[in-house]
């Protein structure tokens, strides 16, 4: 049986772009239909979704999924059939300051281009992942990157 993820279609209220779309479901869409080539990309490509906690592995398949209205306060509609997990990658996001955080994917500290490139396969600018993941100051945020294609490798 699948587990559940379920993906914004908008910011958070915390997020600086409260309201504002994500098009998270057009970009898992142009990940999942890229080979045939048929989607608009303008949206971009989500290749993965950062989670918190440490639930998943490599062969888990997973049920993505919408609100229809307010999160948690309505139904969630299925976007297409369960997606299998390709790839995890542990993830620590530290906040040391207002304005210096670190990234440890899988133990080792990155750093820009590498954030970027997080951020763009996550469907997010960089300063919007850092939004996002809106950490405070001296605290963690642990999770798992989790991968739904073959050809995303991260490090």
């Amino acid at each position: 049986m699948s587990k559940v993820i379920t993906f914004s279609r908008e910011f958070p209220k915390y997020h600086p772009k409260a309201g504002q779309p994500t098009y998270f479901v057009e970009q898992i869409y142009n990940s999942l239909l890229s080979k045939n080539n048929l989607m608009d990309y303008s949206s971009g490509v989500k290749k993965h979704t950062i989670r918190k906690g440490n639930r998943w592995k490599v062969g888990d398949k997973f049920s993505p999924r919408v609100w229809s209205g307010k999160p948690y306060k309505s139904k969630q509609f299925i976007l297409c059939e369960d997606i299998e997990i390709k790839k995890i990658y542990q993830i620590r996001i530290w906040r040391e300051s207002l304005l210096i955080w670190r990234f440890y994917i899988n133990g080792e500290i990155i750093s820009d281009p590498k954030i970027t490139e997080l951020a763009k396969n996550d469907g997010l600018s960089r300063r919007d992942l850092l939004d996002w993941f809106n950490v405070p100051v001296e605290k963690n945020f642990e999770g798992q990157i989790i991968c739904w294609s073959d050809a995303y490798l991260f490090i």
